[in-house]
């Protein structure tokens, strides 16, 4: 049964959570104790969160993409 999972399925779904899990910390880590994030300057407000979705996006893109592989595949 795991012998016919495709590998490429498995690293495409890897490297998407490892995408959404690296995003989500450093959004953790920009909180201060009463919850709000904190960015050293205006424009780095308003780019940082821009990457994000759209690094989430590809992340949740790859995480379906890999899904579709290993269930295709079997």
């Amino acid at each position: 049964m795991l012998s016919n999972i495709n590998p490429s399925g498995l690293i495409l779904l890897f490297i998407g959570l490892l995408i959404r899990f690296i995003i989500g910390r450093r959004k953790f880590r920009r909180r201060n104790i009463a919850g709000i994030q904190v960015f050293s300057s205006y424009l780095s407000s308003q780019i940082i969160p821009l990457f994000e979705r759209i690094f989430n996006l590809l992340g949740l893109l790859l995480i379906v993409l890999g899904v579709f592989i290993i269930i295709t595949k079997l």
